[in-house]
């Protein structure tokens, strides 16, 4: 039987190049200087743009930070929404499967996902509320995972998943603050490593000491993991 093409992704126009120079000129004015200490003029003097030529891209700084947000927020809901309902998943590698994803969507985007974080509350309406409800779906999708794991085993007893799903969370958002694409720790092993510490702390004792061949292997785990993050923190800190 004759196979179907897989359709071939669009190329990005200048039109959308110069769109996303101008959002991630935004993004950086918003972190150095606030949404509210931005106007479209320091925008567009950053682009090497008009003031009118912007607005044929963006009518508003608002209308900015509302496509930010939901290239972050929405996104990352719909990413854990793709998965949390998967039940032929083991609990195990479905935890897994979200969190290098929402990792990896922050670690791509850190400077918007920091915007986003910040500068939430200037939102116009509806845009805040989708993205409020955006983040407790997200949380959600995380419960539901957590809750199927402990539910079925592979996860402690007594864990309460709504706490398990905040510290899983942060520990993923904490990234967009600390994680330098420049350095020599590239994205998907930052996103496998968080990964990696998020199932240690809900599996329980047993399962965890099956997973290590030996104490050398399980301390050579150990540091390598806290190599990673003590380098990306001191990256941070020179910053």
């Amino acid at each position: 039987m004759p196979t179907t093409p897989t359709p071939k992704r669009p190329r990005p126009t200048r039109s959308d190049a110069q769109r996303q120079a101008i959002l991630d000129a935004a993004s950086l004015l918003f972190i150095e200087k606030g949404f509210a200490g931005t106007n479209i003029n320091d925008i567009a003097d950053a682009v090497g743009t008009t003031r009118t030529a912007l607005y044929y891209y963006f009518p508003s700084k608002e209308a900015m930070l509302e496509v930010l947000t939901e290239e972050v927020t929405e996104k990352a809901s719909a990413l854990a929404q793709s998965v949390s309902g998967r039940d032929e998943l083991p609990a195990d590698e479905a935890l897994r499967l979200l969190i290098e994803q929402h990792a990896g969507l922050i670690l791509s985007h850190p400077v918007q996902f920091r915007v986003v974080e910040r500068s939430e509350s200037s939102l116009p309406e509806p845009h805040r509320t989708a993205a409020q409800g955006a983040r407790r779906a997200l949380l959600n999708h995380f419960m539901r995972v957590i809750q199927r794991g402990i539910d079925g085993g592979q996860f402690r007893r007594g864990t309460d998943a709504r706490i398990a799903a905040f510290s899983i969370i942060g520990m993923c958002n904490w990234s967009a603050w600390w994680f330098d694409s420049r350095g020599e720790t590239p994205a998907d092993v930052v996103a496998g490593t968080i990964a990696d510490f998020g199932l240690r702390l809900l599996r329980p004792d047993k399962a965890r000491r099956a997973q290590a061949v030996g104490i050398e292997d399980a301390v050579g785990q150990m540091r390598e993991a806290l190599e990673v993050f003590e380098a990306e923190a001191r990256r941070a800190n020179r910053r």
